[in-house]
């Protein structure tokens, strides 16, 4: 890799550690008494509550790594097993960032941990982000210039 340059690969959790048992780690970290869903190795994926699995890229630079979900039907990818039916409207929004962010960015394939961006794809060559942790915009045009077509991406306005 060049000085400056992302390593950019996808990335599938193994099966060891279990998500789940990351998750509870983490909320009682984070001192939740409960949680409502959590990330979990599915189909392809990383699955969380009804969502279909997200599809995750993963980064390294300066020391620092970062984690980009995208969800397949967005891209017009199909995972296999997952339903076909539209994504819920809102979704991002509505999305509980922290239990999903939190087991996956202290996963030991993060040594130090990871700051997670979840990408919604609303049309054309523009993308929103949720991010857990530092900001990288240019890691998740790096991500979306590997997986889509178009030639260049940017923040929505």
């Amino acid at each position: 890799m060049l000085d400056g340059m992302w390593s950019v690969e996808p990335w599938l959790p193994p099966v060891q550690p279990d998500l789940s048992v990351l998750a509870m780690a983490a909320a009682d970290e984070a001192g939740l008494e409960q949680l409502r869903a959590w990330p979990e190795r599915r189909k392809g994926g990383v699955g969380f509550g009804t969502l279909p699995p997200f599809l995750c890229w993963r980064g390294h630079r300066d020391g620092a790594w970062h984690l980009v979900l995208l969800q397949a039907r967005e891209l017009g990818a199909l995972v296999p097993g997952a339903r076909l039916e539209p994504l819920p409207p809102g979704w991002l929004a509505d999305l509980e960032l922290e239990a999903l962010a939190r087991p996956l960015a202290r996963h030991p394939d993060f040594p130090g941990g990871a700051s997670v961006h979840v990408v919604h794809l609303p049309g054309g060559p523009s993308y929103r982000v949720r991010t857990c942790g530092q900001p990288a915009p240019d890691f998740i045009a790096e991500v979306l210039a590997r997986t889509s077509v178009l030639p260049a991406w940017a923040p929505e306005a």
